[in-house]
């Protein structure tokens, strides 16, 4: 594996290049996760404004995005692995068993849920 940055990797990709197959997995990863802080601001801001919360702090789009843009420009600076760190690496057997676990109770809530 390169020590290419996330954006080196994705400006790579966009400009006809093709970043070793384990670059681009830690990328996907990444990636992944900046979506998830994404759509976790997304909501704190969807709920602040359907029940009317004070926008303070995370419930303040102001403040979101600014949280967003220096979250994925730190990202962009560094190798995806190096971003992700050992506890999201999916090379990593303690990732794997807590996310087996985590997909499990996934599981189990889902068939709760879906019961009548």
């Amino acid at each position: 594996m390169s020590e290419m940055t996330l954006f080196q990797i994705i400006d790579a990709v966009k400009s006809g290049g093709r970043p070793e197959y384990d670059d681009l997995r830690y990328a996907v990863c990444a990636l992944e996760g900046l979506s998830t802080f994404d759509h976790q601001a997304l909501m704190a801001l969807s709920e602040a404004e359907t029940e009317n919360k004070p926008r303070i702090l995370s419930r303040s789009a102001a403040w979101q995005w600014e949280e967003c843009f220096n979250r994925s420009k730190r990202a962009m600076a560094v190798p995806p692995k190096v971003w992700l760190g050992e506890d999201f690496d999916p090379d990593s057997p303690a990732y794997q068993q807590r996310r087996r676990i985590a997909l499990k109770l996934l599981d189990v809530v889902a068939a709760k849920a879906s019961k009548p």
